[in-house]
């Protein structure tokens, strides 16, 4: 069922974690294309830049929470990747509302981590780099890359290993503060694990398999009317990944390889649940991008027993309480803290 050019067949691929909400892109261009875009990256923190009235813009205060400060420009570097991987040019007035709504949702989550670090370092929870080193290498595990490669890929999406290993570093800290503050506050029962695998119960196999195809729409694009276009046969999938998408391997269809359904996160799931090979999926968020999949080819599992997942429904049931506890902690950090936002 599935051609033998899989995972492992030269494809680009890209894992969508069960456990969280992002995806690698795992796909290895060509160093030429990588230095492209690491120009690119370039040229667009500059002209973020040069948005500023002044050449010391660079240096001028973004924001200062209890007393510590982002620089303008520290924003601007964490926002210039977000930008780029959403197709947007600042420069461009029609992009001006979006490249705007990005730079303060990442300054609203730097201010976020700053009083996670700040609140941590109060508890004196600490995070060891050896910790840092070892999750980090489970991800390139998990990406089937040589590290190096894995780094270009990085590059490629405007991050470098230092700032994954920073991110990593934020995701145990803020892990550890949720697991003594909040973790103990959230409860699932054993009738809503019961009830949410009847009404999941096909999502739950073992030994499934399938391939597929995804477009990530730019921000520009109707991403509705297009996918409409595909299901009423006006256009291909092929076609619209070629035409369309900003995701991986759009010039073969956007084909992401042969996946483990295990693998899969719930909401991927939920996504595919009802197609069949060569349909196309409603549109969904990925990362905050729209995108849309197609079920290329799929193989029939083993459907499996509550208890054999019942760990697994518990975290899914979990996390958005979580999160909601999350903001509702941040919230009341915030609260209490002077934050002096400036842009």
């Amino acid at each position: 069922m599935f051609p033998e050019k899989g995972l492992h067949g030269g494809l680009p691929r890209v894992f969508p974690c069960h456990r969280g909400r992002g995806f690698f892109f795992a796909n290895v261009q060509e160093s030429s294309l990588s230095s492209i875009r690491s120009l690119l990256l370039a040229a667009l923190v500059l002209c973020l830049s040069a948005t500023g009235a002044a050449a010391d813009s660079l240096n001028r205060i973004a924001a200062v929470v209890n007393g510590e400060m982002i620089t303008y420009f520290d924003v601007q570097a964490q926002a210039a990747p977000e930008i780029l991987r959403a197709g947007l040019d600042p420069v461009r007035d029609a992009d001006a509302e979006p490249v705007r709504r990005i730079t303060r949702n990442v300054l609203d989550s730097m201010i976020s981590d700053i009083l996670i670090s700040q609140e941590a370092e109060r508890l004196k929870i600490t995070v060891q780099d050896s910790e840092v080193d070892n999750e980090y290498r489970k991800i390139v595990q998990r990406s089937q890359l040589a590290p190096e490669q894995f780094e270009r890929q990085l590059a490629q999406q405007g991050l470098s290993a230092d700032l994954m290993r920073e991110r990593i570093r934020r995701g145990i800290l803020r892990h550890r503060l949720l697991g003594l503050m909040i973790a103990r506050k959230v409860v699932v029962t054993r009738d809503e694990i019961a009830k949410y695998y009847e009404a999941h119960k096909g999502q739950f196999v073992s030994g499934r398999k399938v391939r597929l195809g995804l477009v990530i729409f730019p921000p520009r694009d109707d991403a509705d009317a297009l996918a409409a276009q595909v299901k009423s046969g006006a256009m291909t999938f092929a076609d619209l990944a070629a035409r369309h998408s900003i995701g991986p391997n759009p010039q073969n269809g956007g084909v992401i390889g042969d996946l483990l359904w295990s693998d899969l996160s719930m909401e991927w799931r939920d996504t595919l649940s009802e197609l069949k090979p060569g349909d196309v999926s409603r549109v969904f968020l990925v990362e905050g991008r729209k995108a849309v999949l197609q079920l290329v080819a799929s193989n029939e599992g083993k459907g499996q027993a509550l208890d054999d997942v019942a760990e697994e429904i518990e975290n899914i049931l979990r996390e958005p309480k979580m999160q909601e506890r999350l903001q509702e902690y941040i919230g009341q950090l915030r609260s209490r803290a002077v934050i002096d936002i400036r842009i």
